[in-house]
């Protein structure tokens, strides 16, 4: 979108270092409590299985997380014309039929938010996705969510912050309550 023939940055979403911290943290907790387990005296087989496989499920994720932090890519970019998520792809402004604010409760005392982006065709973006997303989208719609969740966790931003931004790039977006 260009604002008086001048064409708008884009803007970049980046997960929090926090949060990335934080993850590299609990892989550490995992591998030292695995490597506990293994090294303990007269462990039962279960407990020395689960403490053996703690031990590499640890150090893939810290492995994982601290890629993501060394080399930071953003989560979300919002350009004029359309978004680009890193896991969900690319989608034009004209693919975006609306957006809203979606909070599930994930225990008894938490919630988690997430931006949801409705699409005028959902087939189209089925055909251009990963057999992964593919399958994790057509289970979100089937459980009665929407096709694209952008986890507020991830964007480094407020759901409400990110949709004021997409309303700013395409200012006709439908956004639902």
């Amino acid at each position: 979108m260009t604002a008086g023939g001048v064409a708008q940055p884009a803007t970049f979403y980046y997960p929090t270092i926090l949060r990335s911290v934080s993850m590299i943290g609990l892989s550490v907790v995992f591998i030292a409590l695995g490597v506990w387990i293994v090294l303990s005296d007269d462990v039962p087989l279960v407990p020395l299985i689960a403490g053996v496989l703690c031990i590499p499920l640890g150090l893939c994720a810290g492995l994982f997380m601290v890629g993501r932090l060394i080399w930071r890519k953003p989560e979300l970019v919002l350009t004029g014309d359309g978004l680009d998520h890193r896991q969900s792809g690319r989608f034009t402004w004209d693919e975006v039929a609306h957006a809203r604010i979606f909070v599930q409760r994930t225990s008894a005392f938490s919630t988690m938010r997430y931006v949801q982006l409705g699409l005028h065709d959902p087939q189209a973006y089925f055909a251009r996705s990963s057999r992964r997303i593919r399958l994790l989208a057509k289970l979100n719609q089937k459980l009665g969510y929407g096709t694209v969740n952008l986890p507020e966790s991830m964007l480094g931003a407020s759901a409400e912050q990110v949709l004021t931004a997409m309303r700013h790039y395409r200012p006709t977006l439908r956004i639902l309550p």
